[in-house]
């Protein structure tokens, strides 16, 4: 138990690197992409690199305050977890699960809702918990949003994709004339 708590010690000051902020929410493209291709192995990979990636970079020479705090809110919640923190962890992997259900059935509508819908609950738990430092997170989440809703809809354009929420691929499984009979 000593070794996880002195791997924390390491670990945690290198989670307040921006670039840890930044990268994170860019996982949610190859696992959508590894999802929607069905590659289970490139999928566990990639949520491994995710859940690793707060330690990746170096402790940052300069602290941005803000962040700062929002990690010590965090780091309260784990010290002395309450019904919130299981709550917030639980969350987790429900956004993960629902982000590859809706890209693995192959429905971009439903993954820009996961995508979107769940970063914007990161940024509102954040500010409910930590305040005006929650803002902080208003930049890197906002900027995933973004540029991963940007890629979501260059990719269903130029594709021929529907962006819906009923998912299927045109004239692959779960459209056209044999899914329409079945329907009926």
């Amino acid at each position: 138990m000593e070794q996880f708590h002195d791997f924390l010690a390491w670990a945690w000051p290198r989670h307040l690197n921006p670039l840890s902020w930044y990268i994170r929410p860019l996982f949610f493209l190859p696992i959508a992409y590894f999802c929607w291709t069905r590659r289970p192995a490139a999928l566990a990979l990639t949520i491994a690199a995710l859940l690793t990636s707060f330690f990746w970079f170096p402790e940052p020479e300069e602290i941005d305050p803000a962040m700062a705090g929002v990690l010590e809110m965090e780091e309260r919640l784990f010290a002395d977890p309450t019904w919130v923190t299981w709550v917030s962890l639980a969350m987790i992997p429900v956004l993960l699960g629902s982000l590859c259900a809706a890209f693995w059935y192959r429905s971009l509508g439903w993954g820009l809702v996961v995508i979107n819908g769940g970063l914007a609950l990161k940024i509102g738990w954040t500010v409910a918990n930590s305040g005006t430092d929650g803002l902080a997170t208003l930049l890197p989440l906002g900027s995933g949003m973004v540029i991963m809703t940007a890629a979501v809809v260059w990719t269903a354009r130029r594709r021929g994709l529907p962006l819906s929420l009923t998912g299927g691929r045109p004239g692959g499984h779960g459209s056209g004339p044999r899914a329409e009979t079945a329907a009926r």
